[in-house]
């Protein structure tokens, strides 16, 4: 069974998208370094849309300029998450999206993070996140909850209660913000110092 290794940077900001926006559904792309074929780490969660997360030409948009920073930086486009409006919903074929599909047909093995709204708190463990490999044909393989964890770990738990205590989740931007005002950045820069800062 493959490891899956979210970095501070991946699982706080993937946590802060659905906190800002508890109401709405809300979807990102997850950029990977690939350590083999038995661990991948995801290291960065790019946000991208909360109010209306099926508009194809805007994801088109989002996906080229999130693949151009992907490529500077030698990552790749992996996976694909979710959270859902409904409180109670937090199976992969409601969150599931054509993105999805679009990442699997670019790289393999792809995989799908669903949020489990129930168990978001300020004190997150990766247990909040349902897992899946992708696939062919869109179906879900999910992975082992011992198989999910953060890098790195102690650490990124704490990082997560700081910024939601200091209601971080605020500053935030994702796609439909910068689509809105176009001088908010998506790549979410201040944010990403204050986690480096932290787990140094």
């Amino acid at each position: 069974m493959m490891d899956v290794k979210f970095s501070a940077k991946a699982f706080c900001k993937i946590i802060l998208h659905a906190a800002k926006y508890p109401h709405c559904a809300i979807n990102g792309i997850l950029l990977a370094k690939v350590n083999g074929n038995k661990e991948i780490e995801f290291v960065d969660a790019i946000p991208l849309f909360h109010v209306c997360i099926n508009l194809t030409p805007m994801a088109e948009i989002a996906l080229m300029q999130i693949d151009e920073l992907a490529s500077k930086l030698g990552l790749v486009l992996a996976g694909y998450y979710a959270a859902n409006e409904n409180l109670k919903e937090n199976s992969f074929e409601k969150a599931y999206h054509r993105i999805a599909d679009k990442i699997a047909s670019n790289f393999t093995p792809s995989f799908m993070v669903v949020v489990n709204n129930k168990k978001l708190s300020i004190e997150c463990s990766t247990s909040v996140f349902k897992v899946a490999q992708i696939n062919e044909g869109g179906n879900f393989k999910p992975i082992e909850e011992q198989n999910i964890h953060t890098n790195p770990m102690g650490s990124t738990e704490r990082v997560l209660s700081f910024l939601m205590l200091n209601k971080t989740y605020n500053e935030l931007v994702d796609f439909d913000n910068h689509l809105d005002d176009i001088s908010l950045d998506w790549m979410n820069i201040p944010i990403n110092k204050q986690i480096e800062g932290f787990i140094q």
